[in-house]
């Protein structure tokens, strides 16, 4: 019986196949390669789409697992887009994509199940995915882009954050302070961690208490009041600093807007030149109203807060000394007999004037920083 011929199976790879042997000219197979990734520190979960192809299983690497998966894509096609959301872990993975050569997209963080009870990284990695496969068709309301700082405007911004830091965490020492004396009887202890008034509440808790009692009280509030005096310290220090950062730019400083004011806004945005028209600028700041209306109902609603809370907080708070130091500004005008001294306006009124002051200060800050008005334009008049 005659044997027959057996085929021999090559070993070699074959050609074109991901992780096989392939020529430069054959590697570039794909015309778009799309990807949303759902960012931890330990993992990327991501999704892709191969042209228009459809969502591929989600996956899960370690960081520098992925990043060597996104120079793989690279080699695979001709365009390379990813997103993902901002979130505590920086910019960094946007930085390092880009120099990869990827284009990486990074959206506003949002709650992405679709109101569903189930909600997991790979769910939400497969939304973002679908959502940038809309954006790049033309949709440009699927996805809520964010601009990524370089990092040396995200230093910078860091900054002035820890200033705000560590002022909050003063202010969380105060009231422990305060919430140990309301527990001992005293009602309105004031600025306790002032030393005449700590000595003497100190006396007081005794002759209320006894010794015993003075002691612990003593040991407890003088923890606090180490921790208040520390925080003062690392305040002031980065006060003086963006103080002196403020002092050292050549521009031009008006009146209600100190230097500290004036440093923490050019921090938080970073590049006035971002926005292309008022309405960005109004947005980023969340002093917009909100609204609720549907066919012949119509309903006003308070401020979105959509924007950054920090250059909402300084523009309400230069809002409010603009009657005092800008009287002639323009956009005030509307609102100077709220503002007038022994004016029956309510309070509610008075916030509202100034939320709409801090909105259109934002716009003709954006309006000066870019040269498209004077300050003597809009009545605002220079320290």
């Amino acid at each position: 019986m005659k044997n027959k011929p057996t085929c021999k199976r090559s070993r070699k790879a074959p050609q074109g196949r991901e992780g096989g042997v392939s020529t430069p000219s054959q590697e570039k197979r794909y015309e778009l390669i799309k990807l949303g990734v759902d960012t931890h520190g330990g993992q990327h979960t991501f999704a892709r789409m191969l042209d228009h192809q459809g969502c591929q299983p989600a996956q899960s690497l370690v960081p520098d697992a992925f990043l060597e998966f996104l120079k793989k894509q690279v080699t695979l096609a001709k365009r390379v887009v990813m997103v993902y959301e901002a979130g505590p872990y920086g910019f960094s993975l946007y930085r390092q994509a880009t120099e990869l050569g990827v284009e990486c997209l990074v959206s506003a963080p949002e709650r992405l199940s679709r109101g569903r009870k189930r909600v997991n990284d790979k769910i939400d990695a497969r939304e973002l995915l679908n959502r940038l496969d809309r954006h790049l068709a033309g949709n440009d309301a699927a996805l809520r882009l964010v601009r990524p700082p370089t990092i040396e405007q995200e230093m910078s911004r860091r900054q002035a954050r820890e200033r705000n830091t560590y002022r909050k965490e003063r202010q969380r020492w105060m009231g422990r302070g305060r919430s140990l004396l309301h527990t001992l009887g005293v009602a309105r202890p004031g600025r306790w961690w002032e030393i005449d008034r700590y000595q003497q509440l100190l006396k007081l808790v005794h002759s209320r208490h006894g010794q015993t009692v003075h002691d612990q009280v003593a040991l407890e509030l003088g923890h606090y009041l180490e921790a208040v005096m520390w925080m003062q310290t690392k305040l002031e220090k980065l006060t003086a600093l963006l103080r002196k950062a403020a002092g050292q730019k050549k521009q031009p400083r008006l009146k209600a807007i100190g230097p500290l004011s004036s440093e923490l806004l050019d921090r938080e945005i970073g590049d006035w030149d971002r926005f292309k028209n008022r309405r960005q600028v109004a947005s980023y700041t969340g002093l917009c109203p909100g609204e609720d209306s549907s066919g012949d109902s119509q309903m006003s609603l308070s401020i979105d807060k959509h924007g950054n809370p920090r250059v909402r907080a300084v523009l309400v708070e230069i809002a409010w000394l603009l009657p005092r130091f800008q009287p002639d500004y323009k956009p005030l005008q509307r609102w100077k007999w709220v503002f007038a001294e022994g004016s029956k306006a309510p309070k509610a009124l008075r916030k509202k004037a100034a939320v709409a002051l801090g909105r259109r200060l934002g716009v003709d800050l954006w309006r000066i920083k870019t040269g498209r008005a004077r300050p003597e334009d809009l009545g605002l008049k220079l320290a």
